[in-house]
């Protein structure tokens, strides 16, 4: 009404960003607060990393960042919940991408494996992890205010521990952080 539509565009794209923030909180805190009632089915876990860097791949474009991905010819069947597992490696995939900011030349690599189990590995080559002892924790975060709730990691290590695995985390040797899925 006051013809200025600039200010309206830009005032809207303002209200959208807060209204898919809060989608992504809340999604995070149901999913926190969401236990068992998985559907557990045998899953090919190269499927599953290929989704998530399939549902990841605009904000990995957006970033020119190296990506890395490495699986096996042979599949590597796990009994998971297929949504939930993806949902770990994208996690994942976002920690990295947010850890490679400041860094000059971003690069991730994801490795799948297979050994007496199935392994997932997520390195990237950020700053590293400054705190492995709280990383796990609920609401632990490194992040601005406003940028993450904490919940990431600790949703995704109750999944991973639902689904009779582990995940752990440290630093690389050359830098950066180490996520392993087994």
């Amino acid at each position: 009404q006051r013809r200025r539509p600039d200010e309206a565009l830009s005032s809207f794209k303002r209200i959208d960003d807060l209204i898919e923030r809060m989608g992504t909180i809340t999604r995070q805190l149901k999913s926190y607060a969401r236990k068992g009632g998985t559907a557990v089915e045998p899953v090919d876990v190269r499927a599953s990393v290929s989704a998530a860097l399939s549902m990841m791949e605009p904000q990995l474009r957006a970033r020119e960042m190296r990506i890395e991905a490495s699986l096996p010819r042979d599949p590597i069947i796990v009994e998971a919940d297929r949504i939930r597992l993806e949902q770990v490696i994208v996690n994942l995939l976002r920690n990295a991408l947010d850890a490679t900011k400041g860094t000059a030349d971003p690069e991730v690599r994801i490795m799948v494996s297979a050994g007496d189990d199935a392994l997932v590995t997520v390195r990237d080559n950020g700053s590293g992890i400054v705190d492995l002892e709280n990383l796990f924790e609920p609401f632990y975060t490194t992040k601005a205010p406003g940028d993450g709730t904490g919940l990431g990691l600790a949703i995704s290590s109750g999944i991973v521990n639902d689904l009779g695995g582990r995940l752990t985390a440290r630093n690389g040797q050359a830098g950066g952080a180490v996520f392993e899925m087994q």
